[in-house]
């Protein structure tokens, strides 16, 4: 057998293994440890979420009450942020065409859906809320802000392919769904929720914001957002 059959055969098998992963991360088959958060509950297996990050690996440890318990209570995250982490556990990717990741929206995911039918699903629901149907995000709308969501957990939880995944993820949807309406909301979250010394996300801002310097200095939200909570002035974008 010659080197190149032989790492193929090998090149096959791994691609065999996680195809066998993603298949039982909907198998509850022995899973033994339960993330849950707010009504959703995944049942993982420890192994597969510790090798991923110090941070489960450390609650699953015997000496916290996760690690007896069995079970750990993300209460502050939101539920589709945390299926999607999941996903990339299980399977080094994830699909960020999803609503109920907006950056305002409480973190219900009974009803989130990765098509571009939801609209249609959703249409009675909206119409009972004039004002939140208008703010209602596209599904390329809600790119930006899952990916960067995805890039804070990534941090949080000491995913570094996560962050490098999310980074790009969200790089790529600000340049194929730019939207200026939701831009200053973005920005908000990205240096809310992330060290000034992570430049992750705020690189990616920097050539959209030069790009459309002329009409984001024309926007008064924005340069609201920019003066009074960025604090990185008009030049760096706007001159």
């Amino acid at each position: 057998m010659s080197s190149s059959e032989e790492a193929g055969l090998v090149k096959k098998a791994k691609k065999s293994f996680l195809q066998q992963l993603l298949k039982n991360k909907e198998s509850a088959d022995f899973g033994d440890f339960t993330i849950a958060c707010g009504e959703s509950h995944w049942k993982v297996h420890r192994i597969v979420v510790c090798l991923h990050s110090d941070y489960f690996r450390k609650a699953c440890q015997s000496v916290f009450k996760e690690g007896e318990s069995g079970v750990i209570q993300l209460k502050e995250e939101n539920p589709v942020v945390i299926a999607k982490l999941i996903d990339y556990f299980y399977g080094f990717d994830y699909d960020d065409r999803v609503r109920g990741c907006g950056l305002n929206d409480s973190g219900d995911n009974s009803e989130y859906n990765t098509e571009d039918n939801t609209e249609d699903k959703n249409e009675d629901k909206n119409e009972d809320n004039s004002e939140d149907s208008q703010k209602q995000m596209t599904l390329q709308d809600q790119k930006p802000a899952l990916n960067a969501r995805m890039y804070v957990a990534g941090d949080k939880y000491d995913i570094s392919g996560l962050k490098l995944l999310a980074k790009a993820k969200f790089s790529a949807a600000l340049v194929d769904g730019w939207d200026k309406e939701n831009l200053p909301e973005i920005i908000r979250f990205i240096y809310t929720n992330t060290l000034p010394s992570d430049r992750g996300l705020r690189d990616c801002l920097m050539p959209i914001l030069i790009q459309h310097k002329r009409s984001l200095r024309a926007d008064h939200t924005f340069m609201k957002v920019v003066e009074t909570l960025l604090k990185f002035g008009r030049g760096t974008a706007t001159n």
